[in-house]
Parts: structure tokens; sequence; C-alpha cells
């Protein structure tokens, strides 16, 4: 279906709708017996299949507005005085309820109201929310946060800084999109990536596995992690300083201003990391030759070669909460990073010079309203984004892991090549793409809503390298890629809000051009000429979620899509300073995936509370696109697609708390990726499929959680939270599970134990934490042997400046 005929739908189904009836407003105020306004009480609407929530303002004063003449029953619940309920018919246009709440006989009154999380949860997708409050004053990083969440696996190739990647129910790399605030993050540059931004920055990240959510309009095929940073309610700043092993420094400031008069805001925050990353390694990839003509001897080494930093810093100003616009904020986001570059794509190419800068510069415009005319939503974000990178690599000396050049007491070792990395460059790079995302709703009514959802995505690469003969570097290389998605979809809710369901489809369409180099040879000449490439796509994709509460701690939630995912302009067009090889050739992934799963949580037993989460999956995929090392000493990536993949699997999570002082959660997730290509023997016949495991994908791991609060020590009105973390990871297969040279083929299980504490001190206004990770100093890998960090030791100071 095209994007037209899309367009087409929707404006039938505005055409078609017509209200019938009358709408009219409740409106009036809240106050004590005392006659003081009853500032923050929950008020409840109920009634003609009809609940709508608010709170009452700084006056006491609330609003429903357009409710369907009728009946209702309003509820007003406060801590201090006693619960209300008024029933009062709507025939009217506007009418006027004025309530008077009388201290309460008991000493405590109970108000439940649905949290963020679970109006997320009841949507029917799978997903986790992660709070960050608490995680806000340890020494972590988002990463790890996410690695603690059932489903979710991140792999990353080494200390901070080091490229990540997401594994969600057996989905990875690009297949998982990540977001910030709903805007895809690829945009903001890789210095402003999840492993740099402080949790104190966030306020809660949304992981969604499986079928992804309308409104994050992009081709997350496997899942997608939404970050939301926190919002400005209040004039604040704070700030934090971390220091730890490995020459690890990080520091963060934050906060914001907002006139309540005229409604002006402007909010901000800035970022350090620095790391030296010279942790211990060792293994069957770290070896050397102690003399000239010598077998190799394994050794322990240290990383000699993987300083990290970055900068970067955020800032908006504009408009919140005022009468035409909920906000309108234009940004403006500056972030830099130098890195050295340690090893290839394993840890046996080992470097020595070979270097990459960057930075970053992205201006925005961010604009949303509610009923901006009577039931329509809009809400639209526009940002242009140029990223310089510059790759150097122009030194020939080889390099052991004993951290100086080969044959150390002679004259080093060169590579042919003139490089460490192959042929020597100073290549620069200028990225610059431009993105816009538009989401309009339309309520047809409290039960029913149409949207539509739309993301454009351009991008453009200019390449120089002054170290290319001039007659190649006279050959310009040209990247040009565009992506577009939309996405119409229907909600609704029944029966007093327990059936939600959703329903849309998505048109993508992509086209992306290439001239890149290319050197053809014979026995005597070589000739340089530039390769034309365009490739462009057109396809439809569909699917929807269901979810029905049967009480309040109940809820059973499934969900379907037939998903498409676009590669990425940097899987086609390849990164230098990643050693990352142009895949030019490479086709969407198509993917065909089920969730079904339920919670049950809030279960009391006098003290003690329970919950469970269940989720069951499948993903039926063609043309998997996954990045496997290339070469015959594997020192380059290249993406690939590996064509069908059959995976279905479980995760589970358990949580427990006594008396909200004694936290538990423990999540397991399991899942069989299996390769369903077939074979041809010679004669061209089928052979029967593998069956083999996909390669490199961690299929079964657990995680353990322990959380200790204790109230008024040392001081009264302070906080001390102890906490615990166990993860295990089973051993997995590094390539194909009957390939692969010896000691190569299994990466073993793995355990990692974490512990810390954090005080917090009277007013909330300081916190120090201190936490040591991987006390057990055990080896950690997760791609392709590239070894994690041993045990660290890492302090944090947190603290509000207002």
């Amino acid at each position: 279906m095209s994007q037209f005929n899309l367009y087409v739908v929707l404006l039938g189904l505005f055409l078609s709708y017509s209200a019938f009836g009358q709408n009219g407003n409740f409106y009036g105020k809240v106050k004590y017996d005392s006659n003081e306004p009853a500032v923050a009480t929950f008020i409840a609407l109920k009634g003609n299949s009809i609940t709508k929530e608010t709170n009452s303002n700084i006056n006491g004063s609330f609003t429903f507005k357009d409710i369907p003449y009728g009946e209702y029953t309003i509820l007003f619940y406060s801590l201090n005085d006693q619960p209300k309920t008024v029933t009062i018919t709507l025939d009217s246009k506007n009418k006027e309820v004025n309530v008077t709440l009388e201290v309460a006989a008991l000493d405590e009154v109970l108000v439940r109201s649905k949290t963020v999380q679970q109006k997320i949860e009841e949507k029917g997708f799978a997903v986790n929310v992660i709070e960050t409050k608490d995680a806000a004053i340890q020494s972590i990083q988002v990463n790890e946060l996410l690695d603690q969440s059932a489903g979710v696996r991140v792999r990353q190739s080494g200390g901070l800084g080091s490229h990540a990647h997401y594994n969600l129910n057996g989905m990875t790399g690009n297949s998982v999109k990540v977001f910030i605030d709903g805007v895809p993050i690829r945009n903001f540059g890789p210095s402003f990536s999840l492993n740099s931004i402080p949790p104190s920055l966030i306020k809660r990240i949304e992981v969604y596995k499986g079928v992804v959510p309308p409104h994050l309009s992009d081709d997350a095929m496997g899942g997608a992690i939404n970050v939301v940073l926190n919002g400005i309610t209040k004039n604040e700043l704070k700030a934090s300083v971390s220091a730890g092993s490995f020459g690890t420094y990080r520091a963060d400031v934050n906060g914001g201003f907002r006139n309540n008069k005229n409604g002006f805001t402007a909010r901000g925050s800035a970022f350090v990391n620095y790391a030296d990353n010279d942790y211990e390694v060792w293994g069957d990839q770290v070896a050397v030759a102690l003399s000239a003509g010598t077998p190799d001897v394994y050794i322990r080494a240290k990383r000699f070669h993987d300083r990290y930093r970055s900068q970067g810093g955020k800032a908006e100003f504009g408009y919140t909460h005022v009468p035409w616009a909920d906000k309108l904020l234009a940004g403006v986001l500056l972030s830099n990073m130098d890195q050295q570059i340690q090893t290839g794509a394993t840890m046996e190419i080992v470097y020595g010079n070979r270097f990459t800068e960057q930075n970053t510069n992205m201006y925005s415009l961010d604009y949303a309203k509610k009923d901006i005319i009577k039931n329509l939503d809009v809400s639209a974000f526009a940002s242009y984004s140029r990223l310089n990178r510059k790759t150097i690599d122009t030194i020939a000396t080889q390099y052991s892991w004993l951290g100086h050049p080969t044959s150390y007491y002679n004259d080093p070792d060169v590579w042919a090549t003139g490089a460490e990395a192959g042929n020597p460059t100073l290549q620069k790079d200028i990225d610059q793409t431009i993105n816009t995302r538009t989401n309009v709703a339309y309520h047809l009514n409290d039960n029913n809503t149409v949207q539509l959802n739309h993301l454009l995505n351009t991008f453009t690469r200019d390449s120089d390298d002054p170290m290319l003969p001039a007659a190649e570097n006279a050959l310009r290389e040209e990247r040009e890629y565009l992506k577009s998605i939309l996405t119409v979809s229907f909600e609704n809710k029944a029966f007093d809000e327990k059936l939600r369901t959703s329903v849309f489809g998505k048109s993508y369409y992509m086209n992306r051009t290439s001239k890149l180099r290319t050197r053809s040879s014979n026995s005597s000449t070589a000739t340089i000429s530039i390769e034309e490439n365009t490739i462009s796509s057109n396809e439809f994709g569909f699917g929807g979620s269901i979810s029905y509460s049967f009480s309040p701690k109940l809820t059973v939630f499934g969900s379907a899509e037939k998903a498409i995912r676009l590669p990425e302009a940097n899987e086609v067009f390849g990164n230098v300073a990643a050693n990352l090889n142009a895949s030019i050739n490479l086709k969407p992934e198509h993917s065909n995936n089920y969730n079904l799963g339920f919670t049950y949580d809030n279960l009391q037993f006098k003290k003690h509370t329970f919950g469970v989460t269940a989720n069951g999956f499948i993903r039926d995929t063609d043309d998997l696109i996954m990045q496997l090392p290339t070469g015959s000493n594997e020192e380059f990536f290249a993406n690939s697609n590996v064509g069908k993949i059959y995976t279905e699997g479980v995760d589970l999570t358990l949580n427990y708390n006594y008396n909200e002082a004694l936290f538990f959660s423990a999540n397991t997730s399991f899942f069989n990726a299996r390769d369903y290509n077939v074979t041809y023997d010679v004669n061209g016949n089928p052979i029967t499929p593998s069956y083999e495991r996909l390669a490199n994908t961690p299929y079964f791991t657990m995680n353990y959680n322990l959380k200790f609060n204790t109230k008024n020590l040392i001081q009264k009105g302070s906080t001390l939270s102890s906490y615990t973390n166990l993860l295990y990871v089973h051993e997995f297969f590094r390539g194909s599970s009957v390939l692969g040279g010896s000691g190569k083929t299994i990466i073993p299980s793995q355990v990692s134990f974490d512990a810390g504490f954090a005080y917090t001190f009277p007013k909330n206004k300081v916190s120090f934490s201190f936490d040591v990770k991987n006390i057990l100093n055990n080896q950690l890998f997760d791609n392709y042997a590239l070894q994690k960090p041993g045990r660290g030791f890492y302090g944090k100071l947190t603290f509000s400046i207002l």
C-alpha cells in the first residue's frame, strides 16, 4: 500500500465520523473544612463508560472538559481528609461542582492511581519500564541498567566508550532502535549515546520487545529502547561527579528554569567522560612471541591504547504549558569525542597508534499541543545534525600485547600496507542528517483514537582522504540515503478500559545512492574507477496489540506484527573509524513477530508484596542483518543478510518487597534462535536446513537483584541503600557450532557479581555511593571474545545546587 493510499484511508476515517449528542464541562474547586484550597487532590470521574482522572491545582481548581451529557459520579481523595463521592447530572454546557473535604477519622487514607509504568504496560505491548530515580545516585551506566532487565542483553566490546548494541529476545543490532524522547538516537551523534548519558538526566527507560507502538515511528523490527529525559517541573540545578578504576572519571550537571507567569522555559545539561580503560586482559587471543622465531606465549596484559574522552551539552529554550502550546522548544546539542583504538574486530590484532576524533552539532525544534482544535493533538520534531569524523592511522609499526612494538629489542616490525589497519589514512567524513517526526492524534471520543505518524530521515556523507594518491582522491565518492515511514493506527478502549486494542499499518520507503571507488587489477595493471549503485524499496507492514485487565492486579497482553527493517546508512556505507566495511547490496529484513504474556502484580500478604510478569515470543525472520568479522585475520566487520532465522523463547520476571524496605527481583530469558537456511547439493537439490544456533548470540541469561533500604541511619531523615546484582550468561557459540579453530568456538559461561551502597543525606540534597563491579574478577565477553573490564571500584557524589 502506498503512502498516498494511507492518507486516503485516514481522510476517510475523519470524514466518516460525526459526533452525536451534546458535550459539556465540569469545573469547580476543592477545599478543606479549614477553608484552605485542597491542593493535589486526586479526582476521578466515572459514568457512561467513561473514566477520567485529574488533580486539583494550587488553587484547588479542577476541570473535566468535553464530557457527554448524562449522569456521573465524581470521587475526591485526599491523604489528610475523608474521601468524598458526588453524583451529578451534566445537562448544560458548564456545570460547577464545589466540594469541601472533612478531616479524616482514620489515621491513614490509601489512594491508588495508575502509575505511568502501569499505563504503558496495559497497552498490550511486551514492555519493561525501568525507573532510574534510585539508580541516578549510583556509579552505574545506563547500559548496566538495561542489562538487568528481562529479555535484554547489552553487547559491549570493552570499557567506557566502547561500541554497544542491544539484543532483545534474539533480535540484535539495528533491528533494535534506540530513541531519546521518541527521537532516533542516531541523530545525536556517537558521543551522545546510552553509554555516556548519566542516569541522573533520565526519568525512565521504556524497553519494547518485538512489536513497537506506532508513536515510535521508525522501522524497529526487533524492539525499541525509548529513553525519556527529565522534564522541567520546577527550578532546579543538580550535579554529580564520580571516579573509579581504570582511570575513569565522569561529571554531569543538569537543570532548568520556568517562569510561571509567561511559561518561558530554559533547560540544559552537560557531561564529561574520561577513561584510560587500561584493564587487564588474558586468554587465547592474548599471546606474544618473546623473541624472534619462538612460539607464542599466552600472557596477562593491560590494554595500553584505549583512552576515551567525550563531552557534550544540550540546551533548550522556549515556552511550556501555555495556551497556544504544551511546548515549543528550540534546542542545540554539541558533543565531541576522541578515542584510541586498541584492537580490530577481535583481540588478535593489536593497535598502538590508530585513533579517531569526531564532533556533532545538532539543532532542533520541538512542538506539541493537545486539543489544537477540538479532539486533535499534534506534536512535531525536526532536527539537523552534522557529524565530523576523522580517522588517523599513518604509522606502520606493529604492536604486541606487551605494549610496545614487536621485535622491541631490534628494529620494530612494520606492516607492509603502511599503516596498522591497511593503507595509511587521514580520512575525514562529514555526515549530515535531517530528521522530522510528526504525530497527529484525533480522538473520535474518549475510547477511540485515530493516529497518523510520519518519520522522514535523510543522510549524506562527504569523504576526503589526503593520504590517497591525488588522482584517486579526485574521484569523489558520494553517499545519499532517504527513509520515509508512514503509520496509521487506531486505538480502542472498552469495558471501562479493561480491554485495550490497537491496530496499525506501516508504509516503508527507502532510496539510497552511492558512488564508491573500486579497484580492478590484473597481473600488470590496476585501474581505479567509480561504481554507481542505486537501490529503492517500497514495502508495507501491519500489526496490532491487545490487553485485558481481569482485575487491577492481573492483565493479559498480546501483540503481533509483520515487520520490515530497512538497512541503516552506516550498515550500507560502512565506517572507517569502526573498522566497518561497506555492504552496498544489503536487503531489508522481514519478520513476523508474536508476543503473548501476562502480568500479575501487587499481590499483598501483610507486609509482603509479590509480582510476576511472563512473556512468550516468536520471531520468524528472513534476511536477518548481522555484523560479522571478515577477512582471514578477522580485523574488520561487515554486515550481511544471513537468511532465514526462526526464534522462539520466553522471559520471566519475579518481584518481591517486604515493607517497602527489602526489594528482590529475578529475571530469566531463554530463546532458541535457529538457522533455517536451506543448502543445495551439487545437483541443485535442497538439503535439510542445518538448524544451527545463531552464531555469537547468548540465548540463556539470568539476573538477580537485591536491595535493602535503611531509614534514619546516623542522621534523622537520611537513607542508606545497599544493593547487589548477579548476572549469569550461559555459554554460546562464537561462530558456527561446527566451524572455528580450537579454543575459539565457544564463549564460556560467565558470572558477573556487583555490589554497592548509596547514602542520601537529610533533605535529599546530597548523596554518596560506592560500587564494586565484577567482584569475582571474572573474564566477561560479549562480542567475539572482546574482553570487558575486570574488578573495579567506583565512587560518586550527587548534589542539588538549587
